[in-house]
């Protein structure tokens, strides 16, 4: 493992939730958040840090103007972002595959375009900043761990953390290894499957549910962040009531994550959340709050305390978006 770096410099590190593609709702938080424009450029709090959560594109209709907000803030020094599912996902289905002329590393196929269309549309007649575009998402770090906090986008497993490239206080794919990221069984395809995309449990014979999709599921989502689940119900995620199981049954799993109760606080998005504002942990927190459905877009306001508390969570609204 990397050894932490610190980040005293930043009084507040303000973590943002799941984009996708509302780059309107994004700009009404960060003005919430103190950050104004001034002489063309986004400023805030001189002792304040943005960190995205991953998945800035896709879903909402801003998809171009979501990545130009973020990416500035990024190379400003305002702000850090970890790789997305979204993010990895639009590299891989514009990326040949080197074994199959004519293929992609991620199928060109109908659902796949149906879930990258927003992103597809907004750079449709730019194919040239497109490109551009995902030679950025190549170089975001999958995860990144300060003296003080980490962040991911699904899910923090340091086994599949050691399977990436270390530079400083950041875990990246190298631009060698993407190829390996899409190919069922390598390390690579692990790492990413369980960082970016979350650990799931394939449920027993005749348990299903439809996911936020309307798609019938039969593997389902493991709460990482619980070190000791001990029924289905504290175990697993459902977004619709699973057929055929008790959820108040006995979880058995020799190999759930979990997450230390004594390790730092960690930051994370991708999993739809609505409801109440609230960290799922002391020490663990979603700030997706569904933004990508029309819910909130969501920021958590850390300023080195080792509970998180309710009280420092944001949310805005999302306005409805249209295409430029």
């Amino acid at each position: 493992m990397t050894h932490p770096t610190s980040d005293d410099k930043h009084h507040t590190t303000i973590f943002i939730g799941d984009v996708h593609g509302q780059a309107s709702t994004l700009l009404a938080l960060l003005e919430q958040l103190g950050w104004k424009q001034r002489n063309q450029r986004l400023t805030g709090p001189s002792d304040s840090q943005l960190v995205f959560v991953g998945d800035l594109i896709d879903r909402g209709l801003e998809n171009r103007r979501t990545v130009d907000i973020v990416r500035e803030l990024v190379e400003q020094g305002s702000a850090r972002c970890v790789l997305g599912n979204h993010e990895f996902n639009a590299v891989q289905f514009h990326t040949p595959d080197p074994e199959s002329p004519g293929e992609h590393l991620r199928p060109n196929n109908k659902d796949n375009v149906r879930q990258h269309r927003a992103f597809l549309e907004d750079y449709a007649n730019d194919t040239n900043t497109m490109r551009e575009v995902l030679d950025w998402f190549r170089t975001l770090p999958v995860a990144i761990e300060t003296s003080h906090w980490r962040c991911v986008h699904a899910c923090w497993d340091e086994p599949n953390l050691e399977q990436l490239e270390t530079r400083g206080d950041t875990w990246y794919l190298p631009a060698n290894r993407w190829t390996a990221a899409a190919r069922k069984g390598a390390p690579e395809y692990q790492a990413i499957e369980i960082l970016a995309k979350g650990p799931e449990w394939e449920l027993p014979d005749g348990v299903n549910f439809s996911d936020k999709e309307g798609k019938v599921r039969t593997t389902a989502r493991l709460q990482w962040w619980r070190p000791n689940p001990g029924t289905f119900r504290e175990a697993l995620l459902f977004p619709s009531p699973p057929t055929g199981i008790n959820l108040d049954d006995p979880y058995k799993h020799p190999h759930h994550p979990g997450y230390d109760p004594a390790a730092p606080p960690v930051f994370f998005g991708h999993y739809w959340k609505r409801g109440e504002l609230k960290s799922e942990r002391p020490n663990a927190a979603c700030i997706d709050y569904s933004a990508g459905k029309g819910d909130r877009l969501v920021a958590y306001c850390y300023r080195g305390e080792s509970q998180l508390q309710a009280k420092n969570f944001v949310a805005q609204p999302v306005i409805a978006s249209k295409r430029a």
